[in-house]
Parts: structure tokens; C-alpha cells; sequence
């Protein structure tokens, strides 16, 4: 029987992308969602079904022999969770609780679970995978516990999960709010991006398609030192940073950014060196070039 990787939000911005590059490279994909619509390439199956529903994915693992799952589903807007800090709680816990649970019954113990950088909170100075964890939002507070019910998961059943925390991703194919898309797609209407403060507001920014090469990389590794590991694009920007560059690119761009920071979690810098270690994690894509590929991405598909 042919193996096959299963990539649960297969139609979600890092799922979609992640299932594309494993066709890519000739691997059989599942993609599992609620709702059902299909992304057209070779290689490619979906399955509609909801994380909740154990004999779905238990049947789905078993008759396309499903050997690595990529667990991208969830509610995925820390802003989001404050306002539906149930609805998060359910989809991103008790949904990956699920999951788990499924690939346990089912045989399979390869799962690589994303994470977030909003697991830590405000924390300064240098930042490992061992640093305190403070989560100032639901979101962040769902995603702590999955990555402990991954652990638990290894140490009772013989599993191997490995979870990602993914800094700030950008890149095409984002329908979300985040700020990197939202500062290109003011200027490129030729309209001023405004905010009242936020120019000392420090990001640690990774492409979408590091984020696929992370989670590639995750599942076909083996046995691995640790459990979680810290996922970024290698820098550290501050917002005002970020916009000259964006000015380099957009002649005529008006973005007015006000000192101070930002609602988010203020961090320190990330040290990535586990993932390099364990994973062979290197990011390929530059914030100079992945910001210029994205602006013509966005000038070529929404305007």
C-alpha cells in the first residue's frame, strides 16, 4: 500500500501550502477539512470530515495507509480568541485531543503539531524552547496545552509528536489580518497605512514557505531531542524596519507609524538553533526578498 501524509486544514494558508510542496515532490497527500473543496494537483485526495469524528479519520488513515500526519487545523487569531475564547478552546484542544487519540487507535505516530509563538507571552531576552511559558490570550493558552497533550502523548503511547512553535508568518496566500499584509496591501491601493503607535514593535518574521519546509522536515525526521521546537525565519525587525523596507519596494508608499508598541507580545530573540540541530531547519528566505516576492505575488493576484 502506498504510504501518504495526512495534512489536516489542508485548505487553510500553511495548509495549503504544505500540501502543494508534498505534491510537488511526488508525495501522496490527504487533505482533511470540514468543508469540502479540492485543490487541483497530482497526488492530492480530500477527505471532508470534522477533527471531532474518531471513526472518520480512523477510516481515512486506514484506506489511504496514512503514515505521517501535519496537524495545521485550528482557530488560528489570537485576537479572534479573545472575543470566542470557547470556540477556540474546542476547535484547537479538543480537536487536536482528537486527532491524536485517532492516529493512536489507528497505528500511526509520526504527528507534527503546530504550535505558536504566542505560547510565551511578553518574555525579553534570549528565547529557547526551555523558556518560561506566559500566554496573555486564549489562543496562546490552547496551544500550550497541545503541545503538552503531544508530550504526554509520546511518554504513555509510544508516539512521536513534535510540535512547531511558528513565529509571525507572511507571504502569499494569507486571507487573515496581520500586519506585514496589511501595511502592502494599503500602499499598493495607494492609500496611507496609518497606526497610531507601534514602530518599536519587534517581530520575528518567517515565509510561508519556511513554514512548509519546517513541517516537511519535522515529519520525516526521526527520533528527535525534545518535543518543541522554536520556528522563525532567523531575524528580528522592528515594525518601523519593516516598513522602510516595504518603502523601498512601493515607490511612493505612505506608511505613518507612531512610536511605542503594539498590543502584541512583546520578545526577545529567538534562538532557533535546536531546529537546525534536530530537524535540519535552516530558513532559506530572507525578509528583503520574501517582502519584494510578496509584493509582486499581491500586485499579480488581488489587483
Amino acid at each position: 500500500m502506498t504510504v501518504a501524509t495526512m495534512v489536516t486544514g489542508a485548505l487553510g494558508y500553511t495548509g495549503r501550502s504544505i500540501v502543494k510542496e508534498l505534491a510537488r515532490r511526488g508525495r501522496e497527500v490527504i487533505g482533511y477539512n470540514r468543508d469540502y473543496s479540492e485543490i487541483a494537483v497530482d497526488h492530492v485526495k480530500h477527505v471532508q470530515g470534522e477533527l471531532y469524528d474518531i471513526p472518520r479519520i480512523v477510516e481515512t488513515i486506514r484506506k489511504h495507509g496514512i503514515d505521517h500526519i501535519i496537524h495545521t487545523a485550528a482557530m488560528s487569531h489570537p485576537d479572534l480568541s479573545i472575543d470566542l475564547p470557547i470556540t477556540t478552546v474546542t476547535a484547537n484542544i479538543g480537536g487536536t485531543v482528537y486527532l491524536l487519540e485517532a492516529a493512536k487507535m489507528a497505528g500511526v505516530k509520526k504527528f507534527v503539531n503546530f504550535s505558536s509563538e504566542t505560547v510565551y507571552g511578553h518574555i525579553e531576552g534570549k528565547i529557547t524552547e526551555g523558556s518560561p511559558l506566559s500566554p496573555t490570550t486564549p489562543y496562546g493558552v490552547t496551544k500550550v496545552a497541545t503541545e503538552l497533550f503531544g508530550k504526554v502523548y509520546n511518554e504513555l503511547y509510544g508516539m512521536n509528536v513534535v510540535s512547531l512553535r511558528i513565529a509571525e508568518v507572511y507571504g502569499p496566500g494569507n486571507k487573515m489580518p496581520q500586519i506585514h499584509r496589511d501595511i502592502i496591501k494599503t500602499v499598493l491601493k495607494g492609500e496611507t497605512f496609518r497606526m497610531a503607535t507601534g514602530a518599536d514593535h519587534r517581530f520575528q518574521f518567517i515565509h510561508v514557505d519556511d513554514v512548509v519546509n519546517a513541517a516537511i522536515l519535522a515529519s520525516e525526521a526521526g527520533k528527535v531531542a525534545g518535543y518543541v521546537f522554536n520556528i522563525s525565519g532567523g531575524g528580528y525587525w522592528t515594525l518601523r524596519e519593516t516598513a522602510n523596507m516595504i518603502r523601498n519596494f512601493v515607490p511612493n508608499a505612505h506608511i505613518e507609524i507612531g512610536e511605542g508598541f503594539w498590543h502584541l507580545d512583546r520578545q526577545g530573540r529567538w534562538d532557533i538553533s535546536a531546529a537546525e540541530r534536530e530537524l535540519g531547519y535552516k530558513p532559506a528566505v530572507s525578509l528583503e526578498n520574501g517582502t519584494q516576492h510578496y509584493i509582486e505575488w499581491l500586485q499579480k493576484n488581488e489587483y
